[in-house]
């Protein structure tokens, strides 16, 4: 007996993958789903012949690994129900699903925003696993731990920073030099300092919008900058994470596309590729807290007006990335948009909670434009703390 699971249960045949599907390979059950792919993978690497039937089985009666993620219905794919329910019942036991954290405990002005919301097209992103089913299929990117369809929180926060700054740089590119670089230097405080900000020199991101609002605008930006971190016409341009922390969003489905591309001269499909994707109609959860540590010890009011203004910032932009410009890989085809209901959701401050249940996403600027804040801690009478 071997002491190594994909030499024990490896195979090569048909029958091999048909037993690894079916949860039953040589008297053995393998009851994790995503453990069966990782077989499948192992029986295409070692034959050629036998690469395409584990990775879509029989033309008539399927199987495969393709039987393992996708169904007529999504939520009934083996995937679905044996390894994502379970998965996130256990995520949320462990207190790893974001919840919303105690703002008392946080500086003066902080607010937190989540809602669940629907897919209206499907979501796609690439996997970094080298080890997957064979090279026809791109895995949807999933928790390393929990193998649940996942976007992380840096693609949540590089997504809305391109997206405001679309809106409200890219669009509006020739608005005054300094109206430019107030818009400019906002969302740094907001998203943390621009990629490719470099010592006399810039480059990717910070370039890009150097030559989008001009050299005028450039030096009042770094200006504001300089001020604002109290820095010296010499000092280097400040390194700093912003005011937004993202948070990760698990899906609850998971599916197959397909793309089969076609010979020019016969005109018949060639070789199918399968693309994993989270589809139409599956839900996720969007959350995000605003910090204003950079703000600790200034005036109240100035605090109360930055925060909310820094709201409803945040939400026009989330309007346009979820309804219009889209959250997922390949967007620009329409990929990864949201339907417009929420499903649930809620906007915090110290002095407010504003519910969120089956408002709308088109709606939600207005939503949180009188949500109110108080910028001194709440103390409880009865101990005076």
């Amino acid at each position: 007996m071997s002491y190594d699971l994909y030499v024990e249960l490896g195979g090569e045949t048909h029958k091999d993958v048909d037993a690894i599907v079916n949860d039953n390979h040589r008297g053995i059950a393998i009851p994790d789903v995503f453990e069966r792919i990782r077989l499948l993978a192992g029986i295409a690497a070692r034959k050629e012949s036998t690469k395409d039937y584990a990775v879509s089985g029989d033309r008539k009666r399927g199987g495969g690994y393709k039987s393992l993620v996708h169904a007529a219905k999504p939520e009934d794919t083996p995937y679905a129900k044996e390894l994502i329910r379970p998965a996130l019942a256990q995520l949320q036991s462990l207190h790893l699903i974001p919840a919303a954290p105690d703002l008392q405990a946080l500086p003066p002005g902080s607010w937190f925003l989540q809602f669940t919301f629907t897919l209206a097209k499907p979501w796609m992103s690439k996997d970094d696993d080298p080890f997957y089913v064979a090279e026809s299929v791109n895995p949807v990117r999933k928790d390393k731990v929990f193998k649940v369809p996942m976007m992380s929180a840096s693609s949540w926060k590089g997504l809305l920073r391109w997206t405001v700054m679309h809106t409200r740089l890219t669009l509006k590119k020739d608005q005054p030099a300094e109206q430019f670089a107030q818009e400019r230097f906002a969302q740094t405080l907001l998203f943390g300092d621009e990629k490719g900000e470099e010592p006399g020199q810039t480059k990717d991101f910070a370039a890009y919008l150097d030559n989008l609002g001009g050299s005028a605008a450039r030096k009042l930006y770094v200006q504001k900058i300089r001020e604002y971190f109290h820095l010296d016409e010499k000092a280097e341009m400040p390194h700093h994470s912003g005011r937004l922390m993202f948070y990760p969003t698990f899906f609850n489905l998971i599916d197959v596309e397909v793309i089969n591309p076609h010979s020019r001269k016969t005109r018949a499909g060639t070789h199918p590729i399968y693309l994993e994707c989270v589809p139409v109609g599956a839900k996720g959860t969007f959350s995000l807290l605003y910090v204003p540590f950079d703000l600790i010890g200034a005036d109240e009011a100035e605090i109360r007006r930055q925060a909310l203004e820094d709201l409803q910032l945040v939400a026009e932009g989330l309007q346009a990335m979820f309804l219009t410009y889209g959250f997922s890989a390949k967007r620009t085809s329409g990929y990864g948009v949201a339907e417009d209901a929420i499903v649930k959701g809620e906007i915090r401050t110290r002095a407010d909670r504003r519910d969120l249940e089956k408002k709308k996403l088109s709606d939600l600027k207005q939503e949180v434009g009188s949500v109110r804040f108080a910028c001194t801690s709440v103390r409880d009478p009865g101990t005076g703390h």
